[in-house]
């Protein structure tokens, strides 16, 4: 059976990994990691946080080389996942040499998914030369048993993934049970509604927001639009439901403090069957044993328990605010400025506010042309996507013309090709003075010297021990001999791999080598930009408030080695 592809290595390692740290006489800085898939209740058992705590702060304590550097803690995240806020946190940690080694009560507080779980194991921590201990695994990276150890991981890993898989099929099981009951099973409550003080599975009418409900149904109702609606609530400064279930301490999530209503709340308020006073579920699917991925489910398959609690509107209110959305959505599908093909976005998904990070959408709008009966002018405006959702609540207004996007990317793009072109032909020129072609031979001399002075070392080292064996060295004088011979090849190769580099150096060509290169030569003359080359050469396009763009190339680090190697080959030349 092929092996399954584990998790991308090199997006965690990071592109430039910092030089491992090494244990110093202090001791090890040391990342003591708790994880609980269900938010702490309290529990006295094995794998609650304050368990979990204990447990790795007793086992630091007794050993005098591990000292804790921080105790990092997901509260209610599964080990099916590794991106955890605090394990996140941990690995940047790593990676920025703050910590050497860590500590967790076993393996499955790492994770559940084994092909990730071992890559960590087997590649990043090594890599990064981090210490990695489990205490109820008896696991220790450096023990001398490591690689006893080391058999029984993977097992362990696997059993770990089966473990989880067997608790996602009842789980998931019960859960769909309790559901065609009637049971409200959702983290949070639905906006308008709390959960019964007796029964956190049954919705009951909250009497701050349900009316807020209401007033948002009969604004549609009398033509106010979805965007008209957010705004009229955030100048009365009423909280969005994500602000206020964080006020009322529903939801422990603080970064929605600064949220407000937009047009995407109230429309999914306005399309929410649940205040018709059912149950709707199943409008997603996941499953872990199956490795399927979450995806959303069409709304005709979704499933329906009614009379679960009290509706908030009437159903003859809800189909007509439907029939009213719908309208809506058929007009502006109709519209003439959305015709297929009149205005092209090149830039879908590239294109951010350079503000708050959002995503920029293209607009398609029409000018009717002077003089001319029925005839109109057609062209793409970009805006931030979060200004236009909630307004002067969000960064300032911001919009560029595809036109001049388009004009200003092709000119950049250009601009680049032309650097590369001209620094490519210089490389060429200095490549062919007599005094780079020099520098590279009286290398090529220095290594050759050092590697004959190397195999001279290697044969002496033989023929050492064999003095030794016959009684011609002492002991310590065959010990201090080889020493030295040691630290000499030591030293040569240092030498020898630092001459090799300088000589490859000094020898590069820095021809139509290369995925920049290859692009470059492809698209040199290109006339009128199109998709296909600004995802050649583009990463992102973020817009200022001012009206600058700031233009993210893909192969910067392949425009910096070109530029170097033209800076080392004017040295050279001198």
């Amino acid at each position: 059976m092929a092996r399954k592809k584990r998790l991308n290595t090199a997006s965690v390692l990071g592109k430039n990994p910092v030089s491992a740290p090494k244990q110093t006489s202090a001791g090890y800085r040391t990342a003591a990691y708790v994880r609980l898939s269900m938010e702490d209740s309290g529990k006295a058992d094995g794998y609650s946080l304050q368990n979990q705590e204990t447990l790795l702060m007793e086992f630091i304590n007794s050993h005098s080389d591990l000292h804790l550097h921080k105790m990092y803690v997901d509260n209610g995240f599964t080990g099916t996942k590794f991106e955890r806020p605090a394990f996140e946190e941990m690995m940047q940690d790593m990676r920025n040499g703050t910590i050497n080694c860590i500590v967790v009560k076993d393996l499955s507080r790492l994770g559940r998914n084994y092909l990730e779980a071992g890559n960590y194991l087997e590649q990043i921590f090594p890599f990064f030369k981090v210490r990695f201990i489990s205490v109820t695994d008896g696991y220790d990276s450096i023990s001398p048993d490591f690689t006893d150890e080391a058999l029984i991981i993977p097992l362990k890993n696997i059993i770990n993934e089966g473990y989880a898989k067997d608790i996602s099929i009842k789980v998931s099981s019960a859960m769909e049970t309790r559901k065609r009951q009637g049971k409200f099973m959702a983290k949070n409550p639905v906006y308008g509604y709390l959960k019964a003080p007796d029964d956190k599975n049954r919705l009951v009418v909250d009497p701050e927001t349900s009316g807020v409900v209401q007033r948002i149904f009969q604004m549609r109702l009398k033509g106010a639009s979805p965007g008209m609606i957010a705004k009229k609530l955030n100048e009365e400064e009423i909280p969005c439901p994500s602000k206020y279930f964080v006020l009322k301490g529903i939801s422990k999530e603080t970064k929605y403090l600064n949220s407000y209503w937009s047009r995407s709340t109230t429309n999914r308020i306005l399309r929410n069957r649940m205040y018709l006073g059912c149950l709707v579920y199943g409008k997603t699917k996941v499953s872990l044993a199956k490795r399927v991925k979450g995806y959303a489910v069409p709304e005709d398959e979704w499933k329906v328990v009614e009379g679960t609690h009290e509706a908030l509107i009437t159903k003859e209110q809800f189909d007509k605010v439907q029939e009213l959305l719908e309208e809506s959505a058929l007009e502006a599908k109709n519209h003439a400025s959305y015709a297929e093909g009149i205005v092209q976005n090149l830039f879908r998904g590239m294109v951010r506010c350079a503000d708050c990070g959002c995503a920029m959408k293209m607009g398609k709008f029409r000018k009717a042309k002077k003089g001319a009966a029925n005839a109109y002018d057609y062209y793409g405006l970009y805006e931030c996507g979060r200004h236009k959702m909630i307004y002067e609540y969000s960064c300032p207004n911001k919009n560029i013309r595809k036109e001049a996007l388009d004009q200003a990317v092709a000119e950049s793009i250009r601009y680049h090709i032309n650097l590369f072109l001209d620094l490519e032909r210089a490389v060429s020129e200095l490549n062919k003075k007599a005094s780079v072609r020099n520098s590279a031979v009286g290398m090529q001399g220095q290594i050759r010297k050092k590697q004959q002075r190397a195999a001279q070392i290697e044969q002496m080292t033989a023929g050492i021990y064999e003095d030794y064996q016959d009684g011609i060295l002492s002991e310590a004088e065959y010990l201090q001999l080889r020493k030295n011979y040691a630290d000499e090849g030591a030293r040569l190769a240092s030498e020898i791999n630092e001459l090799m580099k300088r000589e490859t150096q000094c020898s590069e060509q820095f021809h139509a080598e290369g995925n920049l290169a290859d692009i470059v030569h492809r698209y040199a003359d290109f006339q009128e930009l199109n998709r296909e080359i600004i995802e050649a050469f583009i990463s992102q396009v973020k817009v200022h408030t001012d009206g600058r763009l700031t233009v993210v190339f893909r192969f910067d680090d392949e425009m910096e080695k070109l530029q170097a190697i033209a800076d080392r080959r004017k040295e050279e030349a001198i």
